[in-house]
């Protein structure tokens, strides 16, 4: 985590939930919060901003390329 200060967030939880959370969390040696924060984090990578590789337009860039029907048997 980045050294910045944390937010505080409040949830809340049916009992199940808060059961199975302690459980998850004490059979990983971690606390609940972070337990919480890891798999939130999780979460959340699919709505972080990813730049794209420097190389991504490198294929466009190619003058000649191999015939794909060889990739898959159809060039005989």
């Amino acid at each position: 985590m980045a050294l910045t200060r944390k937010k505080a967030t409040t949830i809340a939880l049916d009992p199940e939930d808060d059961r199975l959370l302690t459980h998850a969390a004490r059979e990983r040696g971690i606390s609940r919060s972070e337990f919480i924060r890891q798999q939130l984090a999780l979460v959340l990578e699919q709505y972080r901003r990813h730049p794209k590789p420097r190389s991504a337009g490198a294929i466009r860039q190619l003058s000649q390329r191999g015939d794909e029907r060889e990739l898959f048997g159809g060039g005989r």
